[in-house]
């Protein structure tokens, strides 16, 4: 006889095999992409911010559409989707010529898009369909944020064995498309679809969908202050992403006077336990009665402290790397944050829209960020993060301070209420 719990735990096993197979093919691509696009191919910074920019440029634009049709056309079928775009974007990046590294960065955008909404609305959907109890949600994504530590931690290492075992900056891509493969198997032959409305309405109009989506976003302003704490963090760890190779090249630099080659997988794999330990961090004080908003706050104002830590360390390697290591302790709490949190505030019907809608403006705002790379310090980069987080911490601190405000970020509208208010 099978009980919830292990119903329970089935589906939620079956779950974090796919999205830790993604996050796999994802963390692949981390550690050398920046040291490809420099050492191998030859551009500078401002050509590379551009490949980057494109990508987010992409994902605003034309992935907001393709996000938003999960909704009406099905989230397993644009999650393999994703397994798609994302192989294809891997495998181009196999060419040192500019103008296809373009087209893979239009690719990773639709791709990213897809990767951070579809998969994480179609477990919420699931879930609640199988009638789970809620509070389990928030221990899903804990643990997929901790297991996801340990698969980045492994990921850091296979590509600097990837790299050393082939002598090209290029094979952990390679890698990552072969996960990718597992990851498209997996998905087409474990997951049932379902949809943002009822399998009656699963022909509805897309742009329908969108146009909800921009109603609920409008009329709900804990939604909205989601939003500015998702696009100020996520912001931050983009340029961060970006940014802390060089940072730590000139750092070591000029703390050593030494230009040897750093082992950038296993700092990002170290990075990756810190962030390991984060969503250790979350679960435990999530376990002690912590508002999660509360979790939220401190992860934003943490995050603007490390890039204070940043700029004030320029010049000494191993603080750099605390400060590194500090900031992703924070992705560790900031993302079952914000998780739990969306799940609770976004309603069903379009949830993955209103997802896709909330990273718009992450996205335009790391683009404004990387157009500067080269008129603006890298301290000066990092002190406009560093604001930027603690005005989202000040923002989710003054939700949950709010007297005025539902207990919790339950109170869901749904589309009608939306369209009433």
């Amino acid at each position: 006889m099978i009980t919830t719990t292990d119903s329970f735990t089935k589906f939620r096993n079956n779950y974090l095999a796919v999205y830790l197979t993604v996050m796999m093919s994802d963390w692949l691509q981390g550690p050398y992409l920046y040291e490809l696009y420099s050492q191998s191919y030859g551009f500078n910074m401002y050509d590379i911010a551009v490949l980057f920019i494109t990508g987010f440029v992409s994902s605003a634009v034309f992935g907001t559409v393709i996000a938003n049709t999960a909704d009406v056309w099905g989230r397993k079928r644009m999650a393999l989707l994703f397994c798609c775009t994302s192989s294809a974007a891997s495998m181009i990046r196999l060419s040192g010529n500019y103008h296809y590294l373009v087209f893979s960065h239009l690719l990773s955008g639709l791709s990213t898009a897809l990767l951070y909404c579809v998969f994480e609305a179609w477990y919420i959907s699931q879930h609640q369909r199988k009638a789970f109890a809620p509070a389990l949600i928030g221990a899903t994504f804990s643990t997929a944020i901790f297991l996801n530590g340990l698969v980045a931690i492994l990921a850091g290492i296979v590509a600097n064995i990837a790299v050393e075992l082939s002598g090209s900056l290029a094979a952990p891509f390679v890698v990552s498309s072969v996960t990718l493969g597992l990851a498209g198997f997996l998905i087409s032959s474990t997951w049932e679809e379902n949809y943002g409305e009822s399998m009656t309405n699963s022909s509805g109009s897309v742009l329908r969908n969108m146009l909800e989506g921009l109603v609920v976003l409008k009329s709900d302003i804990n939604i909205l202050a989601l939003g500015l704490a998702q696009t100020v963090f996520e912001c931050c760890m983009y340029t961060f992403v970006l940014l802390y190779t060089p940072t730590l090249e000139a750092s070591i630099k000029s703390s050593t006077g030494s230009e040897a080659p750093f082992p950038l997988g296993y700092l990002f794999s170290a990075m990756m336990f810190c962030s390991m330990l984060g969503s250790l961090a979350f679960k435990y004080l999530s376990a002690k009665n912590i508002l999660t908003e509360n979790l939220l706050s401190t992860a934003l104002f943490v995050a603007g402290a490390s890039f204070c830590f940043i700029v004030l360390n320029t010049n000494n390697s191993t603080h750099t790397i605390f400060s590194f290591l500090l900031f992703e302790f924070t992705t560790g709490m900031y993302f079952p944050s914000i998780g739990t949190l969306r799940a609770q505030a976004i309603p069903e019907q379009n949830r993955t829209g209103v997802m896709a809608f909330l990273r718009v403006p992450m996205n335009f705002a790391v683009c404004a960020i990387l157009l500067h790379v080269n008129s603006l310090p890298v301290t000066q980069i990092f002190q406009i993060c560093a604001l930027l987080c603690f005005s989202g911490g000040l923002t989710i601190l003054w939700r949950a301070l709010d007297p005025q405000r539902p207990h919790g970020y339950s109170a869901t509208k749904t589309t009608q209420e939306s369209h009433e208010l």
